[in-house]
């Protein structure tokens, strides 16, 4: 139970049923007609292609919850390095290479696993695959229409006319592959040609035993983006076992083919640019009798060996059991899993979106012990479960999933998520007890920022994880977060992948802050937000543990975001008389679209950019009409300085054919990140096109402008586009000074994200902020401009880096907080809209990247009308729930159930709630429920009842630091 009293400022102080108060009705609301009944079967409304573009980086392929084998499709733009998207699958490329083992889902970077692609060829194999760097002869085109998928289940129908359909068990999956009876048929194991690539690969092939075994090694996860991770993090081992004989074998090693062998090895290895290498890599094929129009297959990995391959696939998969078993099985352990969340009511459209973004919630972590309880650990070497431990998990997006996605799994699983808890630890402990932020399988990635380990670990206990070793793990973190280690002042890895659990940790613990200048980190800002964040989680957790003293310690460390929010901080102007309201047309020599294209390079935005991947570029404008400039500016990136531009010249055209020389420049530099500099021009003429020709850079084989401004003494001055508020997070130098070049719409001493995004980012304390920003209303008035444009209408598109991001996790909570500043009817309306606007039942149904279940956890949180603000406890925030009917299934059979039985698209307003049987005015309700179940009983309406949870007895619980 809980209460807080409003003249500490929304401190919490205990005893919530004690102030439950009576709303009073602003509208009239409609009767409520009889309650839907939930869905029986939610498995069968999960469409699997949800994601699939639009950056979502999903999968379609078959996998059972958490499986270790996802059995799922690759698809290629015809470039054998790369696949067409994270994840393998892009539903606007229907060309198919293979189907592999092994998947992430919604990951960024250039994806990884993809383990074994194995293709269904019509042919005769007479050259190496892997000389067929363009993926013009051993893949397939195909049409969506000819494609199916299901949980547990995938097939499609190439247009080489075989034909794929595949189904899994956890470690296992059988495959019906089928081929017309005129032609050879072939299945080819592409070992080496992971999604990034591979150091080595083997096959084996037993035409007596019908058998194809071998392995990967693989990993190089963000290698692209960092030379520290061009290196392998696991081997998969794998097996095969055909129900047909081989008419013939063959191998391959690089380009060469080799006919009725039986073996081969090499792995692509990683180019100087990260990724793998063309024409590099072996693999296996096997050919069958003339006539043969199916084959079926059943196959097992492991993480561990070939042998416990095995053992996962008589244990799971015999020979016995049929395909269609299997299918039934997978199917069936679906349904069981998605029916912990009952709804009833809503569209067709709404309820398939919530269960798939249901089920993609369950699709990482991923299973990496075998059925022997053998797994490999962070160490290389093999370990056993733990005694309390039903199995091991890996693969963890720390810095995307603490923040909702871990919290729902322990909800809804609480065994499952203390045994991913324990996973955690153990491969902390295989390293010395340092946790990773990003593990892929067991595999330390290092990358993102922060330390989400604590904050996760923390989640998952508040949230029902119980049954793991939570005392040795809170010591572990606790270590961690106050001993720093070599690697902790490393700058190895860095930016993308620091190597240290808490990168600068001893300058966090000196400052209060991690500085700007030599912080071993990826945004100095950033790690500051995030390690508050975990030090918030860890005070948490060390009350619940009885551990008063560290309690306190953290609690006082949580309010070190303070220590980077500058209350002077406001935009940069930029250039009086800047033409960029006057442009009509963009045109550029190169681009890296979408974030980061030509259009970004005269928008006002100075946190967006301009990139061109070569040491010279040149962008051009076309006005509406003729315009004097009389000066510019060019503002320098957010990166390095090699990339700044060196020498170039300003042109003008009146055609934009024939060219003038308006300035000309030389050996120019910047002085730091974001800074602008200045050019008068000595002869202004009037012309209607300008072009920035950047002749040479500072030395990187890219050319990066953040910002290019053009005045005309004529032209009014236009208000900034970054706003005009005051107080923002900002990189800060060791000294205590500000680093120079700052606007809110700057990504210096941030991670994938701006300023004005990462200002929000304060989860225990947001009434503390908003009193720093100059009061409540100013706060409100602040997130009304960050989800809105100046029309009023909502803008959730994330072009404008001072405007809120839906397809990124900085940001992720931002609608809920006007819970805390009395005017909850905006969180409901402001909820509301982005389920309407950014989720479909389409491929592009997801607002980016998925991020291993993270947005579809915060869409699943929000359709119920119930969120995680703070992350590490288990009090939830309100909105009004998607649905009239749903239910919660909670440990020890308990139940959470929300009627809200007028819910409609235009009844999105909470007009009075009643919880246990009283009538609240809180828009959040406490951890208790979630552990004694209860019912909630919204009445909705379609204006908004401004006075219901608006009182300063209202705010949700805040926990400011001392």
């Amino acid at each position: 139970m809980s209460r807080w009293s409003p003249r500490r400022a929304g401190r919490y102080t205990g005893g919530f049923g004690a102030v439950l108060l009576t709303a009073t009705l602003t509208c009239a609301v409609p009767a409520a007609a009889a309650a839907p009944a939930l869905v029986t079967d939610p498995a069968a409304l999960v469409n699997p292609f949800i994601g699939t573009t639009n950056l979502g980086n999903t999968y379609p392929g078959a996998v059972t919850p958490f499986g270790m084998l996802a059995w799922s499709p690759q698809n290629t733009r015809g470039d054998q390095t790369r696949t067409a998207a994270p994840g393998g699958y892009e539903y606007t490329v229907t060309k198919l290479r293979g189907l592999s083992l092994t998947h992430v889902s919604g990951v960024g970077c250039s994806g990884a696993n993809g383990d074994i692609p194995i293709l269904p060829y019509v042919g005769d194999v007479t050259t190496s695959p892997t000389a067929d760097t363009t993926d013009a002869t051993y893949a397939s085109t195909f049409s969506h229409t000819a494609e199916a998928a299901r949980p547990g289940y995938y097939k499609v129908g190439l247009d080489s006319d075989a034909t794929a359909e595949v189904t899994t068990t956890p470690r296992t999956g059988s495959g019906r592959f089928t081929f017309p009876a005129d032609r050879p048929a072939s299945l080819l194991f592409r070992t080496a040609h992971s999604e990034t690539g591979s150091s080595d690969a083997t096959v084996r092939i037993d035409a007596a035993n019908r058998t194809v075994t071998g392995s990967v090694t693989a990993g190089n996860f963000c290698g692209p983006q960092s030379p520290d991770n061009r290196k392998p993090y696991y081997t998969l081992h794998f097996t095969a076992h055909f129900d047909q004989p081989f008419a013939a074998v063959g191998t391959w090693t690089d380009a060469t083919l080799n006919p009725g062998a039986t073996t081969a090895s090499g792995g692509t290895g990683y180019g100087s640019g990260g990724r793998p290498v063309p024409g590099k890599g072996s693999g296996g094929y096997v050919t069958f009798a003339p006539g043969t129009t199916r084959v079926d297959v059943k196959v097992a990995v492991s993480y561990v060996s070939l042998r416990n391959a095995e053992a996962n696939l008589r244990a799971e998969n015999p020979p016995g059991r049929s395909f269609d078993s299997v299918r039934t099985a997978a199917y069936a352990d679906w349904r069981r899993a998605l029916r912990r969340l009952g709804v009833g009511g809503g569209t067709a459209d709404q309820r398939t979106v919530f269960y798939t973004a249901l089920y993609h919630t369950m699709l990482e972590p991923t299973l990496t012990s075998d059925v022997t309880g053998e797994y490999a650990g962070a160490d290389g070497a093999v370990h056993r479960l733990e005694s309390r431990q039903r199995a091991q998990y890996g693969t963890f997006s720390g810095w995307d999933v603490y923040r909702a996605q871990v919290q729902l799994l322990a909800l809804l699983d609480p065994k499952m998520a203390s045994d991913y808890a324990q996973s955690l630890y153990n491969y902390a402990r295989q390293r010395g007890g340092e946790w990773d932020r990003w593990l892929l399988q067991h595999g330390k990635t290092s990358v993102m920022s922060g330390d989400p380990a604590a904050a996760a670990i923390a989640a998952m206990y508040a949230f029902g994880a119980r049954d793991f070793d939570v005392r040795g793990a809170y010591a572990s973190l606790v270590t961690a977060a106050t001993v720093p280690t070599a690697n902790d002042t490393s700058d190895a890895g860095c930016p993308v992948e620091c190597v240290g659990q808490r990168p600068a940790l001893d300058r966090y613990l000196s400052l209060g802050y991690v500085p700007a200048d030599d912080c071993h980190c990826w945004g100095g800002a950033a790690e500051t937000l995030e390690d508050a964040a975990a030090d918030f989680g860890l005070a948490e957790l060390a009350k619940a543990l009885g551990d008063t003293a560290n309690h306190q310690r953290f609690l006082a460390r949580s309010g070190n975001w303070r220590n980077v929010f500058d209350p002077d901080a406001a935009a940069d102007p930029g250039l009086p008389h800047n033409v960029r309201a006057h442009v009509v047309e963009v045109t550029a020599s190169a681009e890296n679209p979408p974030g980061e294209g030509k259009q970004q390079l005269v928008d006002g935005d100075k946190g967006t950019k301009w990139l061109a991947f070569a040491t010279t570029g040149w962008v051009q404008v076309q006005l509406d009409q003729p315009r004097t400039v009389t000066e510019y500016a060019v503002t320098s990136a957010n990166d390095v300085p090699e990339r700044d531009p060196k020498d170039w010249t300003l042109l003008g055209s009146a055609d934009g054919v024939t060219w003038t020389a308006v300035d000309t420049r030389t050996g120019q530099a910047f002085t730091d990140r974001g800074v602008t500099n200045r050019y008068p021009v000595a002869d202004p003429k009037p012309y209607r096109y300008y072009r920035l020709d950047v002749t040479a850079n500072r030395g990187a084989p890219i050319v990066q402008v953040a910002e290019l401004e053009l005045a005309d003494p004529d032209v009014p001055t236009p208000p900034p586009v970054d706003g005009p508020f005051r107080g923002y997070m900002r990189d800060r130098n060791a000294d205590g000074t500000w680093t120079t070049g700052f606007t809110p719409s700057t990504e210096r001493g941030f991670v994938e994200g701006s300023s004005a995004r990462y200002t929000w980012m304060v989860y225990s304390d947001v009434v503390g902020l908003a009193r720093l920003m100059g009061g409540n209303q100013v706060a409100i008035d602040r997130l009304d401009a960050f989800f809105r444009a100046p029309d009023g209408s909502f803008d959730f598109s994330g072009r404008q880096s001072t405007r809120y991001d839906p397809t990124n996790e900085p940001d992720i909570q931002a609608p809920f907080l006007y819970n805390y500043l009395g005017v909850p009817y905006k969180t409901q309306e402001t909820v509301r809209a982005e389920l309407d606007t950014l989720w479909t039942n389409a491929p592009g149904g997801i607002p980016g990247n998925d991020d291993a279940g993270t947005m579809s956890a915060k869409y699943v949180f929000a359709a119920l009308g119930l969120y995680p603000a703070i992350p590490t406890r288990a009090d939830l925030v309100l909105s009004s729930p998607l649905f009239p009917r749903a239910t919660v299934e909670l440990a020890g059979g308990r139940k959470l159930t929300i009627d809200a039985p007028q819910a409609s698209p235009a009844n999105r307003y909470i007009q009075r709630l009643v919880v246990g049987g009283r009538a609240s005015s809180k828009p959040w309700i406490p951890a208790e429920l979630l552990r004694t179940g209860g019912r909630l009983v919204y009445t909705l309406g379609p204006t908004a009842n401004t006075g219901w949870g608006s009182a300063p007895g209202d705010v949700p619980p805040q926990f400011p630091a001392p």
